[in-house]
């Protein structure tokens, strides 16, 4: 078979290949078993050898599928119960990139139809114990722009090293995806390689024409049934060390900028090897080399990110909820046959007839039409009176085959820890409410195992999204031009201009260009909320709370924030803000009206002082205080004050020239004669 392997990539090319062929060994457990889950979860319970038994025996291959509405609750539940992924800023000046990147993300998700993706991975990790997403940048030739996508990978496409010890592979030498191609698919994707693929091809149909096997035509990698080939693509990780060199002033430097006369100046003081971790791609079909280049993402991982479910590491076999329901599944059908074997052969009793009772064509006609219903049989005359046929009454299946099905239906809910009580269906009407809350409680605990996998396959596609520190993700890598964003956010739909360059005057440092929202700027800590629909530990802390605080008749200021601290509710850490302003605002109000009703009183005590002191006042004196009310003219005042100054000057003259005698009660003691 043509090869077209340069002689530098052909180690490369080997290596995937091995690898390919290790991942594919490894997984064929999984594979085996995970096309089994699906198959019962869409009904195909019998394999081919089980039905033509059962056509032989006589026996319908019923199929009671009690395992798809047990998925089914499960997938309504997670549609459900979505989760938010939310950015916390490091510093106050990442507040408002913070709420930015909350947008664009909202934004991509919304583009790429995150919610129906994220549905379809999490079916795959129900049934089969593992879904994958993708995570790339897809540029469109014709608009000459590019959007960041989120898709679900087929699951049985992903193969995996086998040597990986991490729960969720992030440890893994390699990921690959390998999917069947059409040569014409083939020559459009690669046209460079046009000539290398009809090669290929050319040798493939002409095996196909003579009929011929040959051991270079891999069935791993060419399906004569789809007429198509196995294009593979291996992405494998490149440990190595890369020398950086530091310059007198403490600056860092790569290697491919630093010069022989910077040594020689004396301009670099040292160096030093740092281990690097590359990204690199493979892609192949059989033994051609298609492409191999460095991952084109600045992130460092994977473009790949697995849900995984009950999964304990190397030698395991990752498996889903349909798994260990199977048997209960096959013993259900198993049970459900018998029951309807008994009841159709028991249909008709049969009896005894005795010799001479009917005709030889009486016989054969008996043999053929007496088992169908409505048929009337003729036999000799007093056959039946005489009492020469009694039929044998028929008997109803044993109960022990009815009560080992409805075993088998109730294993199946405890085994898969789903019951009807998780959506509120089904329930007794005598039952209580703390009883109903309970076995919520058992189901959501039951499910959390999933859930946690889904929130940490969550966090890893905004990390890939927004990578971490010094490894930009694919946001900050691609979405460097400056556009405008409608983005749905707390008042509604908005839009949000990113990486606008602006130009400011300084009169000091004189022209400044700032970027604003500058996507590729900021340091935030990635976060999943979540918010349920079921009673969780904490809303029955927050009820009880709510309780205790009705009949004790605790005021409500005092424990509204503590609810909400209790509450899953969505943005609770706006609702305490608000909640805090308006009670700030309050107090102020109060505080406010408080001073105004102290003045207001100040104010009447003044004013009733001053009736006090008007009413007992000289005449004189009155007229003054009125004058200067403003009642009166002053002159007038000024004239009585006058009069009465002069009528009183004689009288207070003559007391003052009075000798003072004092009181009797306080004259010295005199002396005792």
């Amino acid at each position: 078979m043509a090869e077209n392997i340069l002689p530098e990539q052909s180690d490369n090319l080997r290596q995937c290949r091995k690898w390919f062929q290790a991942a594919v060994d490894g997984g064929k457990k999984w594979r085996t078993e995970a096309k089994e889950d699906f198959e019962f979860t869409a009904g195909k319970q019998w394999t081919d050898e089980e039905i033509k038994q059962f056509q032989t025996d006589g026996r319908p291959a019923i199929t009671i599928n009690r395992i798809l509405p047990l998925i089914n609750i499960l997938s309504g539940y997670q549609r459900l119960n979505r989760y938010d992924l939310d950015f916390l800023a490091r510093t106050s000046d990442d507040v408002e990139l913070c709420q930015v990147r909350r947008g664009i993300t909202k934004y991509i998700m919304d583009r790429c139809d995150y919610d129906a993706v994220e549905s379809q991975v999490f079916l795959d990790c129900a049934i089969g114990g593992l879904g994958w997403f993708g995570v790339r940048y897809k540029f469109d030739n014709e608009i000459q722009d590019g959007e960041a996508v989120i898709e679900r990978l087929d699951p049985f496409g992903i193969y995996v090293d086998p040597e990986a010890h991490e729960l969720d592979y992030s440890d893994a030498k390699f990921l690959i995806r390998a999917k069947w191609v059409a040569k014409d698919e083939l020559k459009q994707v690669y046209p460079e390689q046009a000539e290398a693929i009809e090669n290929n091809f050319a040798v493939y149909d002409s095996v196909e024409e003579d009929g011929e096997t040959r051991p270079d035509i891999d069935p791993l990698y060419y399906s004569s049934e789809l007429q198509k080939v196995r294009v593979v693509e291996c992405w494998y990780r490149e440990h190595g060390l890369r020398t950086i060199f530091f310059t007198a002033d403490g600056q860092q430097l790569p290697q491919e900028q630093v010069t022989p006369e910077m040594i020689q100046s004396g301009m670099i003081a040292g160096s030093q090897d740092i281990p690097t971790n590359e990204i690199k791609c493979c892609v192949f079909f059989d033994r051609t080399l298609l492409e191999e280049m460095t991952s084109p993402y600045q992130h460092g991982e994977f473009p790949f990110v697995p849900m995984v479910y009950h999964h304990y590491g190397v030698g395991d076999t990752p498996a889903g909820f349909v798994r260990a329901m199977k048997d209960p599944q096959r013993e259900l059908n198993k049970r459900r046959i018998q029951t309807l074997h008994l009841l159709n052969t028991s249909a008709n009793g049969g009896g005894w007839i005795e010799e001479g009772s009917m005709t030889p064509d009486q016989e054969s006609e008996f043999e053929r039409k007496g088992t169908l219903p409505g048929h009337f049989q003729k036999v000799m005359a007093g056959a039946i009176t005489m009492g020469k046929i009694r039929e044998r009454e028929p008997t109803n299946p044993p109960n022990a085959v009815i009560q080992a099905e409805q075993a088998a239906t109730e294993d199946l809910k405890a085994i898969s820890g789903i019951n009807e009580s998780l959506l509120g269906v089904d329930v007794p009407s005598q039952a209580s409410g703390r009883a109903i809350e309970l076995r919520q409680k058992q189901a959501v605990t039951h499910l959390a195992v999933i859930f946690d996998s889904l929130r940490r396959a969550k966090k890893r596609i905004a990390n890939l999204l927004w990578g971490r520190r010094g490894h930009a993700g694919i946001v900050p890598q691609f979405y460097t031009a400056e556009k405008v964003y409608r983005v749905e956010g707390e008042n509604g739909q908005q839009f949000i201009p990113v990486n606008q360059q602006i130009v400011e005057q300084d009169p000091i440092a004189g022209t400044i260009v700032r970027t604003l929202n500058d996507l590729s700027q900021g340091e935030f800590d990635i976060v999943v909320s979540d918010v349920e629909s079921s009673t969780t530990q904490r809303q029955a802390q927050m009820w009880s709370l709510v309780d205790a605080a009705s009949k004790l008749a605790i005021p409500h200021e005092l424990i509204f924030e503590t609810l909400i601290d209790l509450s899953d509710l969505p943005k609770k850490n706006d609702i305490k803000m608000r909640w805090q302003q308006q009670q700030q605002a309050q107090a102020q109000q109060a505080q406010q009206e408080q001073q105004f009703q102290l003045e207001l009183e100040r104010m009447k005590n003044a004013d009733f002082r001053m009736q006090i002191a008007f009413k007992d006042a000289p005449l004189p004196i009155q007229f003054a205080m009125a004058a200067q009310a403003g009642l009166i003219d002053r002159s007038i005042a000024d004239y009585f004050l006058q009069v009465m100054v002069q009528q009183m000057a004689p009288q207070l003259a003559q007391q003052y020239q009075q000798p003072q005698t004092p009181p009797p009660e306080q004259m010295p003691p005199q002396p005792q004669m």
